[in-house]
Order: structure tokens, then sequence, then C-alpha cells
């Protein structure tokens, strides 16, 4: 982490001081900046001792010599000298790092391994870069690592050098660690904190870090939003955003002087889109709220969440339901911090409406990462004269977004109201972007203290951007690790990769391409599959589907993880066979939707189609370029293996099927996440203190008690669910149904989207926790069962034309399901023991006995619930 020194007080002048140090997303920020007291105050100036700190999977060093990154595919960390941009060595670590922290000092780096639910500590004996030592501390802790809790996805150091800090996803707390001797302080649990407190069975999945400049406060993320207060799921405004504020006592080594405070709400705010959502002719202003909080950043007296806001009322499509928010929380340093300050939010998707001259129009979707620049001159290069530059990492388009900031803090765009600058990593066009050189699906930023160069860590493309500040411009990569070998199976689940995280797309283009290859994968821009499907698992958002209230589902129990071949049917109502059907989702909601007029689908053939030859990964039924697919997602047409569009890798000269390869990365590299890891394997920390985890004896009672329930009649198998695909597509006529005809009195506008009935099964979940809906649970939050259309018409789960089909819902999988709520289809309860405590659930509408009565009872299967990953025993 860095240190910097403060503007001198004879260098200061006016009323507002600005410190001359560097905000950095993954190593400092400014060391004195202005702050808002309190709403319609003056700005006053809040001293800061130090630089503030945040995470990152990339770091600069505090000499500015050094570049960290980590490696999670070659479960390591690279150290790249920044002088020449050479990768000076590879150190192993534990199991998919994803956040690095250096101690200020320059003798320690600090690796998060998400997967192996550790820490991996490395002593840095020559941090000179020109005879660079470093290697695992292998006297320390486990052979040079501690087991921190399940899940670290992120870790920080704080300014003082005193502590370093680790988000426990999957454990719901906080490690605390010396970083001056390594040792283990304690653990925080922040699950049941004041930062909780509203219901403390609800998980919190701690991600984004960051420490105030004066070591005296840590902030922690929420991954996902939660149900607000009288909210409802399915809803623009139903949810928040969360962060935790804990204080803390970085000389202390006491955990109990480690103490979560306040749980900060970010509220909903309006997109400044509009759409028309009631099939009038008046456009209405839609709003969304923050989720997908994987970083926060300080910069002085705020602090700033870039994040993936959802907006899932329909009607369902991109240019409404996600959004590029910059949230803000003000007087973080003060330490009395307010909900999300309005007048410094800003969203991302305004400033593309209209792109730099020169420039395509594509939208900044995913927003992940952050860091500022100070200015050190005037005009557009350096914030166009009005304060200092924000750096925001779009992770969907592969771009890096420009935007000002002034002293108070507030964001706007470089240009004007509707124009910003952004500088693309993966631009075909520039051989700097190019080929090998690509930056794609950039997830961290790291800038040097001069502010002239940023580093930029691209996920897929395996490689670091190097960006030229002054120029605004990317002058160089650096690969920090190799690209799968060509013709391997490994190139095609990256090519699956590349298809799944990005909202662009780079194409191979054959002689004779008339249409686009490039930017298939939504319009401009706008959003990606991990929009929507975090690292292959869920946003949590109950969606407005066709179908009626669906919550994304996760995907990492499509395929029994055990048995690759093994696939489950997919959605809430049986809907899709094939993941290839989301083809259909591709074109229809991320991108423009169906032609004005039909043309032509199979040259030499009369058929017509209003699919769009410019979208979407599946070209025409005859393998021309050209042409777009007459049949997209209809169970009749297999999807599989149809003629599509390829992805060539560099320096490979295999032609990779572009939505095959999808299938594949979903089908061999979605990760479950861990459960939680029980207390007696956790690292002790000092005397007095202990590990946050479950019991082992706990887990297997409720393990019992699940199986003496008869929950195994529906939740069983290696993907934890009796949905499975036992035939090859397409269905058999005979297997497909759907609601048509027209209802005789329960429903009046039924869904006409086909089902395969066999798979539904009936647990009385149709209208659950829908406040007067006659089903009620919990406290009632689920969504209403209508589809997203201007008319909404009725959802799928209920038998409308009295054909006794179409009743229920498809099995979902239990691998991992701690870490993705809200449950059921519509979202009606946020934690397992809302869903343990419905007794239609428990007993299949009564059609069992009853053997969960007791809240212990109850307690116990959440606890098993709660552990089921790739690592359980299968039960019979």
């Amino acid at each position: 982490m860095r240190l910097t020194r403060s503007t001198s007080p004879s260098r200061m002048s006016g009323r507002v001081a600005v410190a001359t140090a560097v905000c950095v997303a993954t190593a400092g920020a400014l060391g004195a900046v202005t702050g808002l007291a309190q709403p319609g105050k003056r700005a006053s100036v809040v001293p800061l001792k130090k630089a503030p700190t945040t995470s990152s999977p990339i770091v600069v060093s505090a000499d500015d010599k050094l570049i960290w990154a980590v490696n999670p595919k070659g479960n390591g960390v690279v150290v790249i000298r920044a002088r020449d941009n050479k990768l000076l060595t590879k150190i192993a670590t534990g199991k998919e790092p994803h956040s690095i922290a250096l101690d200020p000092l320059g003798q320690w780096a600090f690796v998060a391994n998400t997967a192996g639910g550790t820490v991996t500590v490395i002593r840095i004996s020559n941090p000179n870069p020109n005879a660079f030592r470093a290697k695992v501390a292998r006297k320390i802790g486990n052979r040079g690592s501690f087991t921190t809790g399940a899940e670290p996805w992120n870790i920080v150091a704080s300014p003082d050098g005193q502590r370093v800090f680790v988000a426990n996803a999957g454990q719901d707390t906080i490690t605390v660690l010396d970083a001056r001797t390594p040792r283990v302080i304690g653990h925080v649990n922040v699950r049941s904190s004041p930062c909780n407190a509203e219901d403390p069975n609800r998980v919190v999945q701690p991600r984004g870090l960051a420490v105030t400049g004066n070591s005296k406060r840590l902030y922690a993320t929420r991954f996902f939003s939660i149900v607000a207060p009288g909210g409802q799921q399915g809803t623009d405004t139903g949810r928040v955003g969360a962060v935790c504020r804990i204080d803390i006592d970085t000389k202390s080594t006491r955990i109990s002087r480690y103490r979560p405070i306040q749980g900060i709400r970010l509220s909903p705010q309006v997109t400044g889109f509009t759409i028309d959502s009631n099939g009038d002719t008046v456009p209405d202003a839609t709003s969304a709220f923050p989720n997908q909080l994987q970083s926060i950043v300080i910069r002085g007296n705020s602090a700033y969440l870039p994040n993936i806001a959802a907006s899932p009322s329909g009607p369902l499509k991109f240019n409404v339901d996600t959004q590029a928010f910059v949230s803000v929380i003000d007087n973080v340093a003060s330490g009395q911090p307010f909900d999300a300050s309005a007048g410094k939010f800003l969203n991302l998707h305004l400033g593309a409406r209209n792109p730099e001259v020169g420039k395509k129009k594509l939208f900044f979707s995913n927003v992940w990462a952050m860091a500022f620049a100070k200015k050190r001159g005037q005009g557009p290069i350096y914030g166009n004269g009005k304060g200092d530059a924000a750096y925001v990492v779009s992770a969907g388009s592969d771009l890096l977004v420009k935007v000002n900031v002034d002293r108070p803090g507030k964001l706007s765009f470089t240009e004007d109201g509707d124009t910003t600058r952004y500088i693309d990593l993966n631009d075909p066009v520039n051989p700097v972007t190019a080929g090998d050189a690509a930056g794609k699906n950039p997830q961290g930023i790291a800038v040097n203290s001069a502010g002239t160069r940023a580093y930029v860590y691209n996920f897929v493309s395996r490689n670091i951007s190097i960006v030229n500040l002054q120029t605004d411009s990317v002058v160089g990569s650096v690969r920090y690790a190799p690209l799968a070998a060509p013709g391997s199976q490994e190139e095609i689940v990256q090519v699956g990769a590349e298809v799944f995280f990005s909202s662009r797309g780079n194409f191979d283009r054959p002689a004779g391409a008339a249409v686009s290859t490039t930017d298939r994968l939504s319009s401009e821009g706008w959003q990606s599959c991990a929009s929507c499907h975090f690292e292959g698992t869920t946003d949590s958002v109950v969606w407005a589907f066709g179908a009626g209230p669906r919550k994304s589902v996760p995907l990492n129990a499509t395929f029994n993880p055990k048995n690759p071949t093994e696939q489950r049917v997919l959605n809430y109502s049986g809907i899709f066979d094939e993941v290839e059907d989301f083809e259909a989702n591709v074109r229809n909601v991320s991108g423009p939707g169906a032609l004005a007029a039909a043309v032509a689908c199979s040259a030499g053939n009369p058929a017509t189609s209003t699919n769009d030859p410019n979208h979407g990964l599946v070209i025409g039924d005859n393998g021309d370029i050209n042409l777009a697919p007459c049949v997209v997602n209809a169970f009749a047409v297999k999807s599989a293996d149809r003629p599509q569009h390829t992805v060539t890798l560099p320096g490979s000269s295999t032609k990779v099927p572009a939505l095959t390869a999808m299938r594949e990365w979903v089908r061999l590299a979605v990760r479950t996440p861990n459960g939680p890891i029980p207390a007696g394997k956790i690292s002790k920390g000092l005397p007095g203190t202990k590990a946050i985890g479950p019991k082992l004896a706990e887990v297997d009672r409720g393990r019992q008690l699940f199986t003496q329930a008869g929950c195994t009649g529906c939740h069983s198998g290696g993907a934890w669910t009796i949905s499975k695909k036992d035939f090859t597509s397409p269905p058999a006529a005979t297997e497909i149904n759907t609601e048509t005809v027209p209802p005789a009195a329960v429903g009046t506008n039924p869904v006409a989207a086909q089902y395969l009935n066999r798979l539904l099964r009936d647990i009385g979940s149709f209208n659950l926790g829908v406040p007067n809906g006659g089903n009620p649970i919990g406290t009632n939050i689920g969504a209403i069962e209508k589809t997203g259309g201007n008319v909404a018409q009725d959802a799928l789960g209920r038998d409308y034309n009295g054909d006794g089909k179409g009743i229920g819902f498809n099995t979902p999988g239990l691998l991992g399901i701690r870490n993705v709520p809200p449950f059921y289809h519509n979202g009606a309860c946020e934690t397992l023991a809302c869903v343990v405590s419905n007794v239609n659930h428990r007993t299949q509408k009564g059609t069992r006995p009853d053997v969960l009565v007791s809240a212990r009872d109850q307690a116990s299967v959440v606890a098993f619930l709660e552990s089921i990953d790739t690592t359980t025993p299968l039960l019979p």
C-alpha cells in the first residue's frame, strides 16, 4: 500500500485544501480532501493522516517500481517491473487467488485465495526491481498460509501498516491479521452484527474492502442487495445495496476492538432512462437499485461503489434492466455516514449515449473497479479542468471509462451530459489492443503515484493493459499467464469464458462476410451473460421474465460436477432443455429483438425469419454467415451444434464455435462456492478469540433430518436435484405442453410458452409470499405472479386450462445454495430459515409427515443446507 504526504500548510490556499497524493484503487487515495458533513451543509476539510486503501487483484508498490497481480487459473501471483514491464517472477499461492495486499513498508504481500479459503503470506526479502527476491514465508502459519474462512474474495492492508483485513464471503466474517509479524488476531462476525440487524439469518457475503486514511474505519460491501423495509422482489425500488461500517483500533490485538457499527443502505436511484412500461405512449422514468458490490474506493471523505444496478420490473429489455452505477457514501472518514449521496451518484450509461468523435457507441457494462488520479494540468487529458480524473473499469465492455471528480467529490462526465471519454482495451483495429494484446474482461486497476500510468488487470485474456493517463491511451500489455494450448479442451472453455463475460464479442470474419462480426452479444455493449450470472452463479435478482417472476438461476448446478455429462432441465418452468437455448436471450433481451420485416434465413430457400443477422451467435441454417437462423429456441429444433460464429484465440488456428464453447464453459468451469469452514479448521486467533463457523455435529444432525423429512425425494444426485435431462434434444412432442387454451376461471391471460410438464413439482410455491396473494410466508416479499410485458400476463406455475399440467416448478439444485439468495422462483424468502419454516414445502403440500416442526430441528437442517458444496457426500 502507498504512503503519501499531505500538502504542507504553506502550500495550501483558499478555504479548501486538497492533498497532492493520488487515489489509487489498489494502493492509496487522496491524503486530505473535502467531504460533506451533512446534506446541504458547507463542505469542510477532513484531514487524513495517510492514504486510504482498497482491495484489488492488482497493486502497485509504494515506490511505484513493482506491479503485483493475481493469477487465479495458475494459483499464484506475478510481479512485474514497472520500468520496462518485465515479468520478474511467479509465486505459487493457494487455490484461485483473487486479491492481493502489500504492507506499506514493502516487507510482506498477502494473497486471498478464494477457492482455497486461505491467505498466503509472502516475504519480500529484496524489493529492488533489479534484484527482486520474494517467496512464501513457510515458517508462518501452516507453511505460509492461514485458513481464514470460506470464499475469501478480497484483502486489504490498513494505511498505517498495522493490520490486514480479509473478507470471507462464504463465512460472513472479516479476519484480522497482524501485518508486522503475520499472525491471526481474530475473526469478526458480520452476520450477527448491527450490519445485519434486520435479520441475522440473512447471509452477508462481505466482498469489497476499504480502510480510511486514518486507519480508524473499515468498510465492507455486501455483494448482493437486500429487500428494503417494506420492499418487494421484482420491483425497481424494492431492494437496497448495503455496506458494513466497522470501527477498528489497529493498535489493539483485542478482537473486540474491531466492531461492526452500522449497516449503510444504498437507495435505488432514477436511472435517467425512460421506457413505455404501461402500454401507453407516455415514457416512464425507470429506477434501479445498487447490486453486485465487488469493490469500494475511498477518496477523502467519500466512498465510491461501482456496481451492476438492477431494474427488474418489466418490460425486460437491455436498455432498462441493468445499469452502470457508481454509488457514493459521504462522511466515511468522519464516521457519520448516511445513505447514498444522490448529489455525487452517477449512472455511467448516460455518458455513453453520444460517443466522442471517431468512437463507436458503446455502453459501459458491468462496472467493477475504480481508481482516481490527481490532475497534473488542464484540458481534456486531466479532467477537463474541473478537478481530478476517475477511471472506472467496465468489465463487460472491455473499457476504461473516464469521468471527472470535483473537490467535494461529485462525479461528472468529461465532455457533457451524454458524452464521456472511454479507453478501449479490446479494439481489434488498434494493434496495441488487438490479438495477444487485447484486454478482455478487466476486473481491477492500479494507478502510479504520479498519476501517469494505470495498470488494468484483465481476467479472461490473462494479461495486464498499460494505459498512459497523459494521453488516455493503451501503450502496451504484459501477459501474466499463457493462453490455453491450441486444439485443447481448455481452449474451448477459454473461448466460452470470453463469450460469457463479454458484452461485445469479436468473432472470426471469413471472406464474403457482409454482416457484423463484432459487438453481437448485446446491443451496443449494454450487458453480458455475467451481468446476471456473476462467475456463472447469480445476481440474486428476481426479474419480470416472459414466463413470470424468476430469480436468475445459478449455473453451477446446470451440470452434475461429479458427472459433467448429466444435465438438468433449465429454468423454473422447464422451458429450456439446452444451454444453447439462451441464444434467444442474447437476441431478444440483450439485443434489439426482432426485425420489423422478415428476411431470408437460408440461401436458395423461400423461408424467412425476423431474426436479426447482425446479432446473436447462431447463423443461417445452411452455414451462411450473412443470414440469421430461421428458428431460435423452440423445443422442436435442436439448438446445440448449429452453424454459428467462431472465435480464434491469439496464437491458434482453431476456429472454436462460440455458442458451443459457452456451453462447455458452463459445463466444466463454473465453480460452486464453498460452504462455511468448520470453526475447528480455521486458523486460531490470539488467546481469547475464537473462530466462527458451523459445528460438524449440528451439520450431521441436519443431514439426518433432511433425509428423514423426505427432502431427497426432490433433492438428490450430484447436482442435488431430481431434474435431469434424460433425453436427447429435441424432446418428444408428447412431452411439450402449453397453457394456451382459454381458461375457465382461475386465470385470464396465461403465458403461451412451452414447457416440460413432467419435471415440475408442486410444493405450493405459486403466489408464495405475494402480499394479499393468499399464500403467505415470512415477510411477504415475493414478486407477483405476472410476466414482464407491457400488458402483464399470468405467469407459468399454475394450471390455467384445466388439463392437469403446468402446476409447480422445476426443482432447483442445492449446490452452494447458501451463497445464492433469495430463494424460490419469485424470491419469497431471503433466508434458508424462511424456506425450512414453510410447512407446505417441507411436507410437499401435506403429502408427507412433518418431522421438522421444532425450531431446533429446522435450525439443524439450515446448517446442513448451508454446508452443501461439491465436497458434501451424496445422499441415497
